[in-house]
């Protein structure tokens, strides 16, 4: 830890930003700074793995602190369009208002499932590490940096879902939207900053992708397998059979199948760049795009399963 007074440390005058201006953002530089042995966090050489564990828990925050972001730019949406009037009707009920609105909610509760299903995942990873034994520290560590690709999807999605809603709410607003005395202008330039830090979205991308590839190589997760079997899937006549009547049964089906889809593209980056994929910036980019989808979409889903499930045990209790 170094202390803001501690001799060698100077800074530059506070920087003037787009948005988040209530914040303090100033250059920070050190002259031959000395810092005492106990101020020393973790241990000694091992500081990097801090800072990185430190940016998955900046990433998942991120996602959860932008959804408040989000849902008050809906809120201030829906009011806006409900007193906004052309042609003597309120514009919110008009068909294209109406489908901005309806796409704002839709993801940002796709996006909060996310968080939950993660956040959910990691608790009870750190809870499980303690209980083997693990030190309370070790444990919040290890628990973390075992989801980091999932920290690194949240950051992504979480960032772009509230671009999305703010975007839109100024576009509902029209010109309003662009003038200083609403508050979805700023909401606006605020959102903009957080597809830039605790990694770029590009970089965050790219991360999940080579995270993933590297729990494979040492085996922590088996994609080959899986990859091959879609291969002979493709071969074999396809199944054309329908849902099985359960709830949700179609939608079940879909996000297999599009888990297929990601295993056979990424299958084949594999084989076709083998230890160059590093290098193949965009095929990575947009395999990242097919996680991310396939991470919102399954989350969403599993949410839904869960209240459903909720719904219908009340309702038997309440028959009891």
């Amino acid at each position: 830890m170094v202390e803001a007074d501690t001799p060698g440390i100077t800074l530059n005058a506070e920087e003037k930003k787009m948005g988040i201006k209530g914040s303090s953002t100033r250059q920070v530089f050190f002259n031959d700074v000395k810092i005492p042995v106990e101020n020393l966090l973790y241990e000694r050489e091992k500081g990097f793995k801090i800072a990185v564990n430190i940016l998955n828990i900046g990433r998942i925050k991120l996602c959860g602190g932008v959804m408040g972001g989000a849902k008050a730019s809906i809120t201030e949406s829906v009011q806006y369009a409900n007193e906004r009037e052309q042609f003597n009707t309120p514009i919110s009920s008009f068909g294209a208002i109406q489908a901005k609105l309806a796409e704002q909610c839709i993801r940002t509760f796709a996006c909060e499932s996310a968080t939950y299903r993660a956040t959910q995942n990691i608790e009870d990873n750190i809870q499980s590490l303690m209980e083997s034994g693990m030190e309370k520290g070790e444990a919040t560590l290890k628990g973390i940096e075992e989801f980091a690709p999932e920290c690194a999807i949240l950051k992504v999605i979480g960032s772009e879902v509230l671009d999305y809603v703010v975007d839109e709410g100024v576009q509902i607003h029209g010109g309003m939207g662009y003038s200083a005395e609403k508050n979805i202008e700023r909401s606006y330039r605020d959102s903009r900053i957080n597809r830039i830090f605790e990694g770029t979205n590009e970089i965050n991308r790219m991360l999940t992708v080579s995270m993933i590839l590297r729990k494979a190589q040492k085996g922590e997760i088996d994609l080959l397998g899986p990859a091959k079997n879609i291969a002979k899937e493709l071969m074999s006549i396809p199944d054309f059979g329908n849902s099985n009547g359960t709830p949700f049964s179609n939608e079940i089906k879909i996000i297999k199948n599009f888990k297929k889809a990601l295993l056979m593209v990424a299958g084949s980056a594999v084989k076709k760049f083998n230890d160059k994929l590093g290098e193949q910036q965009e095929v990575l980019m947009n395999i990242a795009d097919m996680i991310n989808t396939i991470y919102l979409c399954e989350s969403t889903l599993l949410r839904i399963l869960k209240v459903s499930q909720n719904k219908l045990s009340d309702q038997f209790d309440a028959q009891k």
